[in-house]
């Protein structure tokens, strides 16, 4: 569901913690709010808008560009509507040797969408990511905020049929304010289930399993 951007307010919860992330930094530091609060605004408002942006801003308050110049640099801030679930894959090296590339071409062929896009139903947005500092368990991708590794192609497809078949979390505004997030919490299966039990995709050339 979209959000109106036109007349944003907090929720009470939202509210609450920001003045209590105020306590926790010098009067004159107030600019170090920024992160946490643009965190806690994604999680209220989907994405960042430029209305968002100067929401922040003014909550804080800074000058609109200092917000701005934090929303820009860092890739979690979604900066244009996302899908209900966001799935970004790692195409780093360690992910890229492991078969992220074929990934990413199995989703975009299940989905019918092409990195950087969103399915018609709103369901799904894809992601290419640099690295999201799991490579050990290459190749993984990120789905809001849950990681799940060491994904083989029969992984993906289990995977995508369990999230589109996963209904919204109830609304919880006492969970609003909380956690990083990439968009309106979701209930997610708890990581690890069922989505990790295989070892990589299998490259042309190489057994399963193999390096």
């Amino acid at each position: 569901m979209s959000i109106d951007h036109s007349n944003l307010t907090w929720s009470k919860p939202a509210a609450d913690r920001l003045e209590w992330l105020r306590t926790r930094y010098p009067a004159d530091k107030q600019r170090a709010l920024i992160l946490p609060v643009l965190h806690m605004a994604q999680r209220e408002f989907g994405w960042v808008s430029p209305s968002v942006i100067d929401f922040v801003a003014a909550a804080i308050p800074v000058p609109t560009i200092q917000v701005e110049e934090v929303a820009c640099f860092y890739t979690m801030y979604n900066r244009k509507p996302i899908g209900r679930w966001h799935l970004q894959v790692c195409h780093n090296i360690s992910c890229s040797l492991m078969g992220a590339e074929i990934v990413l071409e199995h989703i975009e062929g299940k989905l019918g969408i092409k990195r950087g896009e969103t399915t018609p139903d709103g369901e799904f947005t894809l992601m290419g990511a640099e690295c999201l500092g799991s490579c050990g368990t290459a190749p993984m991708m990120q789905v809001n905020d849950h990681y799940y590794e060491n994904l083989g192609l029969s992984d993906v497809d289990e995977l995508l049929e369990t999230l589109r078949a996963t209904a919204d979390i109830a609304d919880d505004e006492a969970n609003v304010a909380h956690g990083p997030g990439s968009g309106p919490s979701r209930k997610l299966p708890q990581d690890g289930e069922a989505h990790t039990a295989g070892s990589g995709v299998v490259l042309p050339g190489h057994a399963a399993g193999g390096h």
